[in-house]
């Protein structure tokens, strides 16, 4: 023991409900935990040198694993056969003697002391671990014998890959807060598409995008088509955005009178201005004749 910090590999299970038992069950449940956890590490190949420490934690314990683990292999090879043995467990038991975990994985930097282990990266597996919507999630599956929380860490360093036999997709992402800790967890319960119990997702806020334009048909801002034809609709987004072919060049307006881009035009809107130097509904001729209507802007 040098107190030097070291990266591991680090596993936390916790029992779902253990200080509800009586003191005789919660023994033979802790028994019946670490008979199931080291029969799982035997079958994902996981051997004794390559578990660095087994601590207890009362309700629980948690794991320090060498970095020659696959963190993929623990995720899915060890975590399968954990799952295989709470179910096995299920069908031997009751309710009263029901063996369910909520299980963390994290990886980071950890020293020894002579009082045991210490670290950030501890610390934040036993936080994860204890997470209510781990809780929530594992209440709500009950055709599961554990859940799973991961960091964002060992998200982006394994499940974001999605591996054939882990996909990412059954990982339901979290806030992860829990006193010094402001960061983001995933959730996972084996057999299930997406974590039970939390409710639909949030919506993701979506960038504002420009409103699609209308393809150039030579419809103008009047209302009329290029041939004098009605158009379908005009309104001020179309004026706006649909493009007229090119004609001859404009005559040069005489001073004064209603002259502007839009005279001369006839609306479908009787009594609504769209601006500009002109009124609508009011022809040429009816704006010639009223000079109160035959003023510049709306």
């Amino acid at each position: 023991m040098d107190g030097k910090p070291r990266y591991y590999l680090i596993v936390v299970i916790d029992i779902e409900r253990f200080g509800r038992r009586t003191d005789p069950v919660q023994r033979w449940l802790r028994e019946q935990l670490y008979a199931i956890v080291d029969k799982a590490l035997e079958q994902a190949e996981i051997g004794t040198d390559d578990v660095a420490v087994t601590s207890d934690r009362g309700d629980g314990c948690f794991l320090l694993l060498r970095p020659s683990v696959s963190k993929l292999d623990l995720t899915t090879r060890f975590l399968n056969a954990l799952q295989t043995g709470l179910r096995g467990h299920a069908q031997r038991g009751n309710e009263d003697t029901a063996l369910r975990v909520r299980v963390a994985l994290h990886a980071g930097e950890v020293s020894e002391d002579r009082r045991g282990w210490v670290g950030e990266a501890l610390n934040t597996a036993c936080r994860l671990v204890d997470l209510d919507a781990l809780r929530t999630t594992l209440a709500a599956a009950s055709r599961s014998g554990l859940a799973l929380a991961v960091s964002a860490d060992w998200h982006a360093a394994v499940v974001r890959h999605d591996y054939p036999e882990l996909p990412a997709s059954g990982f339901r992402e979290l806030p992860f807060v829990a006193k010094e800790i402001t960061s983001h967890a995933w959730l996972c319960v084996p057999g299930y598409d997406e974590p039970p119990g939390l409710g639909a997702p949030a919506p993701s806020a979506e960038p504002r995008t420009p409103s699609a334009r209308r393809p150039a048909t030579g419809t103008s801002a009047t209302g009329t088509t290029a041939t004098g034809t009605p158009a379908t609709h005009a309104s001020a987004a179309d004026s706006a955005s649909v493009a007229v072919p090119p004609g001859p060049a404009a005559p040069v307006p005489p001073a004064g009178g209603n002259h502007g881009p839009f005279a001369g035009a006839v609306f479908h809107n009787p009594g609504r201005v769209y601006g500009g130097n002109h009124y609508e509904g009011v022809t040429p001729d009816e704006a010639h004749a009223d000079p109160a209507r035959n003023g510049d802007g709306a």
